[in-house]
């Protein structure tokens, strides 16, 4: 499967849902051989120990994910630690809009 540029064709999917593998790999575009490393590496996170199903909020995860190894050649082990890390600053930045609401 060829993998498409991340940030490409947006499609609205309900984050309480628990994709297929290849339903994912085609709405990401990505390959199911990609999304198998990356659920051993931890970059992403199956519903169940089986890999059958990966919620639909993983998919963030993975547009991320492409976009670093696009951008920056950024290697597959790195990937956990710099999404953890991302997803940390955007928790710090929500906790300082809210400190700021509340002292405007």
């Amino acid at each position: 499967m060829n993998e498409r540029r991340p940030g490409m064709d947006i499609e609205l999917i309900d984050h309480e849902v628990a994709l297929e593998i290849g339903e994912l790999c085609r709405v990401c575009g990505i390959s199911r051989d990609r999304i198998i490393e990356w659920v051993e590496e931890g970059v992403v996170e199956p519903q169940d120990r089986q890999w059958r199903r990966i919620p639909a909020s993983q998919m963030r995860r993975i547009r991320v994910a492409l976009r670093l190894q696009h951008d920056f050649e950024l290697e597959t082990p790195a990937l956990p630690l710099v999404l953890d890390l991302l997803d940390e600053v955007e928790a710090l930045r929500r906790q300082l809009r809210v400190l700021r609401r509340m002292v405007d």
